[in-house]
C-alpha cells in the first residue's frame, strides 16, 4: 500500500495542475482538472479520491496526462491509475489495484479514445496485460501445491472499456467494464462492472459531480488451482459520491 502511496505523492509533486481542461467533461477520462473526493458504500467504508495531470505538457500534439488515487480507510486498500492521452495516437495506460488481504493487481495497456456518431456517446477501450500478485494471506496460495506453482501469482489478458455518455448539461452515465483471463500462472478469470449515475454540480463555488455507484465483481479459479473444479468469488457494492474540482 505505500508503495502506491509514494508513486501518487510522486506524480503530485513533478506534474504541473496549474492549466485545466474545461472543454472536456468532469468524468471523461482525459480531464485533468485536479479533483478530490469522497465516497461511502453500503457497509459504511469511507474512500478518498485525489487526482489530477496537466495538458500539453510536451510539444507536438495535443496530449493530456492524467492521474487518480483512492485509499480506503477501513480495509486499507488502495488503487493507482494513470494515463497519457496523445491526439496522434491514442493512450498509455496503468492501473495499480491493492488489496491488503488479497493481492496486487498491475495492469499496463494502451487505451483509444472513439466518439460516437451522435456526438455525446464517448467510449474508451483498452487492451492490456494484467500482473496479479497474490499476498501470503491469500487462501489460493495454501490451496495450491508447490509443484503446480505454489499460487502466488496469475498473468492475464485483459479488456478496460469506459463509456461516458452525457444526458444534458447536468446529468451523465459513465459505465466501467473490465474482464481478463490468465494465460500463465494461476488459472484464473476476472470480471468487474461499474455503473456511475452523476449529476454535474457546484459546491463552493467550485465544479463538482455528485454520484451514485453500482458495481459487481466476480473471480473464478479453475483448472488444476481449484480442488473442487471452479473457486467462485461474487462480490456486489453500492456507493455515494462526490468530487469537487480546482
Amino acid at each position: 500500500m505505500y508503495k502506491i502511496i509514494n508513486i501518487a505523492l510522486i506524480f503530485i509533486f513533478f506534474v504541473s495542475t496549474g492549466v485545466s481542461s474545461k472543454e472536456l467533461h468532469s468524468k471523461d477520462p482525459r480531464n485533468s482538472t485536479s479533483k478530490v473526493g469522497a465516497e461511502v458504500d453500503e457497509k459504511g467504508e469511507l474512500k478518498f479520491l485525489l487526482g489530477g495531470g496537466s495538458i500539453n505538457w510536451y510539444e507536438g500534439s495535443d496530449n493530456q496526462f492524467v492521474f487518480l488515487a483512492e485509499y480506503k480507510i477501513d480495509s486499507s486498500d488502495g488503487r493507482f491509475r494513470f494515463a497519457n492521452f496523445d491526439s496522434r495516437f491514442g493512450g498509455l495506460y496503468g492501473d495499480f489495484i491493492y488489496t491488503d488481504d488479497t493481492s496486487l493487481m498491475s495492469t499496463v495497456g494502451y487505451i483509444l479514445p472513439i466518439d460516437a456518431n451522435n456526438d455525446k456517446t464517448q467510449f474508451f477501450p483498452s487492451l492490456n496485460y494484467s500482473y496479479l500478485d497474490f499476498n501470503k494471506s491469500n487462501p489460493i496460495r495454501s490451496l495450491v501445491p508447490d509443484e503446480f506453482g505454489g499460487g502466488n501469482h496469475s498473468q492475464l489478458y485483459s479488456l478496460n472499456l469506459y463509456i461516458l455518455h452525457p444526458w444534458n448539461e447536468t446529468h451523465f452515465t459513465f459505465i466501467e467494464m473490465f474482464g481478463g483471463r490468465s494465460f500463465s500462472g494461476v488459472e484464473i478469470e476476472m470480471y468487474d462492472v461499474c455503473w456511475t449515475q452523476g449529476m454535474n454540480s457546484s459546491i463552493l463555488g467550485k465544479p463538482a459531480f455528485v454520484y451514485f455507484k453500482g458495481q459487481y465483481s466476480r473471480t473464478e479459479v479453475f483448472g488444476s488451482f481449484a480442488p473442487s473444479g471452479s473457486d467462485n468469488n461474487d462480490d456486489a457494492k453500492f456507493s455515494f459520491g462526490v468530487e469537487l474540482k480546482f
